[in-house]
């Protein structure tokens, strides 16, 4: 893989903590109990100068903030971390993704100083955006909207489509407009998917903290909302006999191999992107039972990653990232150590990450 003077781009998950209950994101279960493997937890303004040296600082493009569990106007130190980015590079495009359902207008306001851009996550209007942003307001976020974009701000409104909102897209896209947002990211969501089953599921069940079901999230009717991967599974099982089949089978093209971009999780870790990272703490599997486990521990563990303790430099040119992750790209099957993770993103016929956004 990469060397570490070559990359351009920086995932920065600066916490896993979060004022939502999003029903397909792994920090909660489904919606409901926060996931009880999940360490919450944040990094500082003192522990991020230890990840991000001046020198690093300075050759990257992009650094973006987006949470594989949190989101960062959750964590304390965003806006002063922001600003020490910005304090080593005038050019670095600095960008977060949020629900926007926190803060006081006034932080909002300071956030428009230093952000290149911000992409708010709405998915829908004031009666349906809390069925997936559980735990949000939509009148507290539009107030933010406001007092971002009116200080300068730059801002997408990336809004995913269900069944429960589908009929709002015009509508969406219209008060965007008005709001000042430069665009509108109309997703359509791969995340009607079971890791565990491996084949799409059709609705998503949505429970409360005590663990019983409320509603199901849907897909939405109107097939051009449909993500064209999950549309592809049939074919895929035709072919191969199984998606299982079709993953063991698939060569990986590592994606953060071709465009140089690297992933900080919140504890501090250093993998090669999200979803390796995301394989940490997935609720449906036991502790510390997820295939990238075996990997770590090989290496010394959590601590060998640990960009805190470790130079960067030594993490990204050391054996986790230039042999253990691309040799498992080699092995015959999911069952013989090829990390699955890297078969379902990577993979050369099923990308449901890309095809949220065609």
């Amino acid at each position: 893989m990469y060397q570490l003077d070559q990359i351009k781009h920086v995932h920065l998950e600066i916490t896993s903590k979060c004022n939502a209950r999003c029903p397909m994101c792994l920090r909660t279960v489904c919606g409901g109990k926060t996931n009880p493997q999940l360490p919450l937890t944040e990094l500082d303004l003192e522990a991020t100068k230890k990840v991000f040296q001046p020198d690093f600082i300075a050759q990257l493009d992009r650094i973006y903030m987006c949470g594989n569990y949190g989101d960062p106007i959750a964590a304390k130190d965003t806006l002063e971390v922001l600003k020490y980015f910005r304090s080593h590079s005038d050019r670095i495009r600095l960008e977060l993704f949020t629900n926007g359902g926190v803060r006081k207008p006034e932080w909002w306001q300071e956030l428009a100083k230093y952000a290149t851009l911000v992409h708010f996550s709405i998915d829908g209007l004031a009666d349906t955006n809390h069925l997936y942003r559980r735990g949000t307001h939509f009148d507290a976020i539009i107030e933010n909207v406001k007092a971002y974009i009116g200080a300068g701000g730059r801002a997408f409104w990336d809004f995913i489509v269900f069944k429960h909102n589908e009929h709002q897209v015009d509508e969406v896209k219209k008060l965007s407009e008005e709001l000042g947002f430069e665009r509108i990211n109309i997703k359509k969501t791969g995340r009607f998917f079971s890791n565990e089953r491996s084949a799409v599921k059709p609705t998503q069940v949505v429970y409360d903290k005590e663990g019983n079901e409320e509603y199901f999230l849907e897909m939405p009717e109107d097939p051009k909302y449909h993500n064209k991967s999950l549309k592809r599974e049939e074919d895929l099982v035709a072919k191969y006999g199984s998606l299982d089949a079709y993953l063991d089978r698939t060569p990986v093209s590592c994606k953060v191999d071709q465009e140089k971009s690297l992933y900080i999780s919140a504890e501090g870790l250093a993998f090669p992107c999200c979803w390796t990272g995301n394989q940490l703490y997935p609720w449906y599997f036991k502790e510390k039972a997820a295939p990238i486990w075996k990997l770590i521990e090989e290496v010394g563990g959590k601590s060998a990653i640990s960009a805190i303790e470790n130079p960067l430099k030594e993490i990204v040119e050391g054996p986790f990232f230039q042999k253990l992750i691309p040799d498992s790209w080699q092995k015959s099957s999911i069952k013989g150590g090829k990390l699955k993770v890297c078969a379902k993103t990577c993979g050369t016929e099923f990308d449901p990450f890309k095809d949220q956004f065609n």
